[in-house]
């Protein structure tokens, strides 16, 4: 859990690429009282939950909650973008070779694209370091499951061309530098705030998407895990990290009031209590928010707006265990001394101290201590986007690639997946899928499943295995024909009669095509001479 004195300002001040604040101006010590504080009421009226579309759907499929969020409208368009950017590719390729891969491209329909994704799903469950071994076909490292739903080449050739947006219809005088994902990212942040309407303690924090190439809104922050990569300012109910509203940051001049107000989008005005860090934390912030009907708590930095007694104090000036309190008749701000001097700024805390059980050194049970309330809440509510953070990092399906374009739509995704697990748990609390990993498995089923695979009918190339390109079958040298019988390939709903090279012949340097198989070894070879050359010689390239 977080704890309020990991946030000080020194160390925060260290975060690069952000704009802070404007520094207050002078506060008038005269308007700061240090008795008769009362916080404002201000009551909570909405009432949480599913609303929209979350509310009226009325299923026990996890695949219907997270259509809700990647809809079949966002995959048509992912669907329609990427045939237009394989089509302007490959016109754009006059000097390659005709055998080259990209002359393999068919257009992909959306259900071929859910597939493809619930197949990158997957791969955030089983953990492979290179792409290619998923279908790799080596008793060690074999994953049947990837050969039955796509081929390799299928897959490895979506991915290349999977996109976004229209490059060709971006205005030259064009500064959004999140034109390449922005269809996705506008659909998906709406869809955030549509289905689900937070409790009234929410949080804003800042979510690190990993990145270490060249982009020029790359921000590094110390303060996190993930030290490199996109930040967003993240909006998220503090009880289960629902993210409800996100704003990537890309080196856009808005000040942080201006951002946070905008996170809160409908939620202002509904007497929301917000709970922030000090990169946030100002006091003419809290009474700007105060007029839109949302409290405000958290840490406060130096110059923010608090009186000289409280922006002076040092940890000299107090005894461990003693505060300093000041008011404003809308804002209270506060410095605690613990192990450090805590600042605090609040609207909606009463002046008062709560007992709570801590580990101190040297004790082997909690040893009960006296901390001051809101610094209490805070460290309870401030942890809603952790929770997100959290969860999505136990199965991450983002895969190596040179475009950051295609690794943040994936983290959009993770999210996404996040969101309807959560909003499926509200909806049937005694559900079959009491996890995000049994969430995750359900949806990759249901967009995986060979009737999804190949638009309604079986696939009929499920049993024809392909044998490793590499390595040969340890029993080859078995002459047995009732081991190794030589069998037809399957026909495939693209192809009637197929073909594949001959394991003999290619090793010979031939380019020659058979149309039966081994059953036992999975090689393809020519009846007659092939057969039997493979099966008794050790060495059956000479």
């Amino acid at each position: 859990m977080r704890q309020v004195h990991r946030h000080s300002a020194a160390g925060d001040q260290t975060r690069a690429g952000v704009n802070h604040p404007a520094e207050d101006a002078e506060p008038d010590d005269s308007k700061w009282h240090e008795i008769n504080w009362q916080p404002k009421n201000i009551p909570f009226t909405e009432n949480p939950g599913p609303i929209g579309d979350a509310a009226a759907l009325e299923s026990e499929q996890p695949v219907d909650f997270a259509e809700l969020f990647i809809s079949d409208v966002l995959i048509q368009n992912i669907v329609d973008q990427t045939n237009l950017y394989a089509d302007q590719c490959i016109q754009a390729m006059d000097d390659t070779s005709k055998h080259a891969r990209c002359h393999a491209w068919k257009p992909v329909t959306v259900s071929e694209m859910k597939t493809f994704m619930g197949l990158l799903f997957l791969t955030g469950i089983i953990h492979k370091p290179e792409l290619e071994m998923y279908w790799c076909t080596d008793d060690m490292l074999a994953t049947p499951y990837f050969n039955k739903v796509m081929p390799r080449n299928r897959f490895e050739i979506i991915w290349r061309f999977l996109h976004f947006s229209d490059n060709t219809t971006r205005p030259d005088n064009c500064t959004d530098r999140l034109y390449k994902i922005r269809p996705v990212l506008d659909h998906l942040v709406s869809k955030f705030r549509e289905m689900y309407q937070p409790k009234s303690n929410i949080c804003i924090d800042e979510g690190m998407f990993l990145w270490r190439g060249r982009l020029a809104f790359r921000v590094y922050n110390p303060q996190k895990p993930i030290k490199y990569g996109v930040k967003s300012y993240i909006l998220c109910d503090s009880d289960t990290g629902y993210c409800f509203n996100m704003k990537p940051y890309c080196g856009e001049s808005a000040t942080l009031g201006d951002t946070v107000v905008s996170l809160l989008d409908r939620l202002a005005g509904h007497g929301y209590r917000l709970f922030m860090d000090n990169l946030y934390n100002s006091v003419r912030l809290c009474e700007r928010l105060l007029d839109v009907k949302t409290h405000v708590c958290g840490t406060i930095r130096k110059n923010r707006g608090e009186p000289p007694v409280i922006r002076d104090v040092r940890n000299a000036h107090l005894r461990i265990g003693e505060t300093i309190m000041r008011h404003n008749e809308n804002v209270m701000v506060l410095a605690w001394r613990d192990k450090q001097t805590v600042k605090m700024v609040t609207t909606f805390h009463q002046n008062n101290m709560e007992r709570v059980e801590v580990w101190q050194r040297g004790h082997q049970e909690k040893v009960a201590k006296q901390k001051p309330a809101c610094i209490v809440e805070y460290n309870h509510e401030m942890n809603g986007v952790d929770k997100l953070d959290q969860n999505i990092v136990y199965y991450p399906f983002i895969r190596k690639s040179h475009k950051w374009t295609k690794k943040f739509v994936m983290y959009l995704f993770q999210i996404s997946l996040f969101n309807a697990f959560f909003i499926y748990k509200a909806k049937n609390p005694q559900g079959n899928c009491n996890t995000l990993l049994s969430f995750i498995q359900s949806v990759i089923k249901s967009w995986t499943s060979q009737e999804c695979a190949s638009g309604g009918e079986k696939s009929a190339t499920e049993n024809t295995p392909r044998a490793p390109y590499n390595t040969d079958p340890k029993n080859r040298l078995n002459v047995s024909f009732a081991v190794h019988e030589l069998v037809p390939i399957l026909p495939t709903p693209k192809k009637q009669h197929p073909t594949r090279g001959c394991r003999v012949c290619v090793r010979k340097g031939l380019r020659k095509e058979t149309s039966f198989y081994c059953k036992s070894c999975g090689v393809p070879l020519h009846p007659g001479k092939c057969y039997s050359v493979y099966h008794s010689k050790a060495n059956y390239s000479a």
